[in-house]
């Protein structure tokens, strides 16, 4: 419902303001005021309206308007631009709300976005996925070989390593190195060179085919070495310390990974005395185990109990809980 104005006093208030600024100046007064009217009326439209006007002039004047004969004529005012001519009250209400329509409904789609659940993300297609999951295995298996890289070389079935001028296995008590030369050579050539903690290998006047510090001590007068077919100087070097895995002949050679080695079974007759007995303990215990029989702590145990049993025939032992 477009709510009622007061035109009449609109009208009044705007005249009022428009004679305030220009009362001074009758021809802009006049040229305001019939600018408003020819807006906001159809005074100009109807038969006879200059007529009508010219005479409510003349009505309206009085004598001091016109000047006398003798006087000098008046000089024209300078022209002044006319005010601007207001905007009739309704057309302006019906812009005004015009304009506020498209705001109001821009603000409201504002506040539907922000009320409105945030939609889930697409999912990514089937080969999207396979993509994504392949190149993880891919980072996967490229951490995986650095650090199989800065750890050491996978050991060869002996436990050792194949490289490029020699080979060489191991067991927890001696190493067998294998080191190439040409075909044909002589054992009074080679140059073989085994102390405590170095090696050489080679021929007499050329450059070793391996030399340096070994990696632990070995004991010279245990170890060895013979020329096979003219073609490989065999050594058989026996550890001063025992236990001990080698990543590598001599320092400063390419290196093992210690933690992938797969020692062989030792056999019993290998052990000593001490140790070959808390094994042969410990496999008989499982043995029990297995098959729901007593430990030897346990059976000895329950020796122990029968014995005490015997000597004391007076007690008796019926009711008496006994836990092994």
């Amino acid at each position: 419902m477009i709510e009622e104005i007061d035109t009449d006093g609109y009208t009044k208030h705007y005249f009022d303001k428009v004679y305030s600024e220009l009362g001074s100046n009758p021809r802009a007064f006049l040229e305001a005021a019939l600018g408003y009217l020819s807006q906001n009326s159809v005074f100009f439209a109807q038969p006879g309206a200059a007529d009508t006007l010219g005479e409510l002039c003349r009505r309206h004047m009085t004598h001091d308007s016109h000047p006398s004969a003798t006087a000098a004529p008046e000089a024209p005012a300078p022209l002044q631009a006319p005010l601007p001519v207001a905007e009739p009250v309704m057309e302006r209400k019906l812009r005004d709300e015009a304009q506020q329509q498209p705001l109001a409904a821009a603000a409201g789609t504002a506040q539907e976005k922000e009320e409105a659940p945030e939609q889930p993300a697409a999912a990514p297609d089937a080969a999207q996925a396979e993509g994504v999951v392949q190149e993880e295995e891919e980072e996967e298996e490229g951490e995986e070989k650095q650090q199989e890289e800065s750890k050491g070389l996978k050991p060869n079935s002996g436990n050792g390593a194949d490289l490029d001028t020699y080979s060489w296995t191991q067991s927890l008590q001696e190493l067998v190195v294998c080191v190439g030369v040409p075909a044909g050579t002589k054992g009074r050539v080679c140059d073989v060179s085994i102390s405590r903690d170095k090696l050489r290998v080679g021929l007499k006047g050329q450059p070793p085919l391996l030399e340096g510090p070994l990696f632990a001590p070995v004991v010279p007068d245990e170890c060895l070495w013979n020329l096979v077919d003219g073609r490989v100087v065999e050594l058989t070097l026996q550890k001063a310390e025992g236990m001990q895995w080698w990543r590598s002949v001599v320092r400063g050679e390419p290196e093992i990974d210690v933690q992938k080695v797969e020692p062989e079974p030792s056999k019993l007759t290998d052990l000593e005395p001490e140790m070959r007995a808390t094994v042969e303990k410990m496999m008989y215990d499982q043995r029990q185990k297995a098959m729901g029989q007593p430990t030897s702590e346990e059976q000895h145990k329950a020796d122990m109990m029968q014995q005490f049993m015997r000597q004391h025939p007076e007690m008796d032992f019926s009711k008496a809980k006994i836990e092994m």
